[in-house]
């Protein structure tokens, strides 16, 4: 009962916590029609907005609604939820790297962490570190790779070694947030490949 309960409740952190493609899809529209700069900025207001509701929220000790107050970790209580953090990577992320890359970086983020998650909960086994399991390392691998093939086939040792890179820093990162390391590390790394591939080639 409480492994369901358990699953149920990550299930629907999960599916909120996919809400973070809308981030990345209104820096693409705002990019579209009106340029990068207009995109990072709308994007820092957006943040702005997010640091004013948490520093609300935290100094004053008040209760989100009910839904949104069960889907915090633990340690989100009394710090910045992972919203902010994918808002920060994503004006990070823009401002530095290629747009396919920064995009791919952010659906490691949702769907890589995703499916270790779930998979992790429903099959456990092995664990690896601080309690994430083999089998849920080994499903967001997949998926990671997966999302790498379907937006950016055509550069498979880029998108390869960004979903290795999603995956080891997902399973390594405790303290820090995710939703923060993930596209930084990945993207880092995707757009080193494109650099030296450019400079052999």
């Amino acid at each position: 009962m409480a492994h369901s309960s358990r699953f149920r409740r990550e299930l629907w952190r999960k599916l909120f916590h996919a809400s973070g493609l809308l981030i990345v899809f209104l820096y693409s529209i705002v990019l579209v029609n009106f340029g990068q700069r207009a995109a990072l900025l709308t994007l820092t207001a957006l943040l702005l907005v997010l640091l004013e509701i948490e520093y609300v929220r935290l100094e004053y000790e008040l209760r989100l609604p009910g839904l949104v107050e069960k889907l915090l970790r633990r340690h989100e209580k009394d710090r910045v939820t992972g919203t902010i953090w994918i808002v920060v990577a994503c004006i990070i992320s823009f401002s530095v790297f290629d747009f396919p890359i920064a995009f791919l970086s952010f659906f490691f983020v949702i769907f890589g962490d995703m499916f270790a998650s779930i998979f992790g909960i429903l099959f456990g086994g092995m664990k690896l570190f601080r309690g994430k399991t083999l089998v849920g390392f080994l499903a967001g691998l997949s998926v990671n790779i997966l999302s790498g093939a379907f937006l950016l086939g055509s550069e498979p040792l880029v998108f390869l070694s960004m979903a290795v890179t999603a995956s080891v820093v997902e399973l390594l990162t405790s303290k820090l947030d995710d939703n923060f390391t993930v596209p930084l590390f990945s993207g880092f790394v995707g757009q080193a490949v494109v650099y030296v591939q450019q400079f052999l080639g």
